[in-house]
């Protein structure tokens, strides 16, 4: 059963953040970006298990997985599966301090 996808805030302002940045660059590139997210939210809908479990200090953060972005492994997906959805908490580049950015206040 495909899972619906529920996408925070912050995903999505990473998401722009994300694109933004490439199509300063390459604006097909950009493009090609957020379609791959946009796919890979979809296997991650059809088989939540997919990710490997991120393991975080704070315990909130207990459950969460993480997935690359579809040709482009450096951009994670960070989300958890829910009883009816996925949830998607955070789209990041993997060279952040990620532990960090999941310790900061909102």
């Amino acid at each position: 059963m495909t899972k619906r996808i529920v996408i925070t805030p912050k995903a999505s302002a990473d998401l722009d953040k994300h694109f933004e940045y490439l199509a300063q660059y390459n604006i097909e590139v950009a493009l090609n970006f957020f379609d791959a997210a946009r796919q890979t939210f979809a296997q991650i809908a059809r088989t939540p298990g997919i990710g490997s479990p991120y393991i975080a200090k704070n315990q909130t953060l207990q459950g969460l997985r993480r997935w690359a972005v579809k040709g482009f492994n450096t951009q994670l997906i960070f989300y958890f599966e829910r009883d009816d959805f996925i949830e998607i908490i955070r789209v990041l580049n993997a060279a952040r301090d990620i532990e960090t950015i999941f310790t900061q206040k909102p």
